[in-house]
């Protein structure tokens, strides 16, 4: 594991937590961890557009978002 990939990790971790185990069945909680994590590995390939990941006409069936580093929103809510 690289060092950045394992920076990311970090950073995004306890909102992905937060997410996680906002549902209760485990195998729902597993399937949500492995699409977070495959979202978070796509982001991370170099050269590779939204709209070669979605297909080659340019329209999904899914809405895809970009995981960003940054402040976790959980930090944000924590400082009012």
């Amino acid at each position: 594991m690289s060092s950045a990939r394992y920076k990311r990790l970090l950073t995004n971790l306890p909102s992905m937590a937060a997410i996680v185990n906002a549902f209760e069945s485990p195998e729902v909680q597993l399937q949500v961890f492995t699409s977070l994590i495959d979202a978070l590995d796509e982001s991370d390939r170099p050269g590779e557009s939204r709209a070669s990941r979605r297909g080659s006409d340019g329209t999904g069936s899914e809405v895809e978002h970009d995981l960003v580093e940054g402040d976790s929103i959980h930090s944000i809510a924590n400082d009012d």
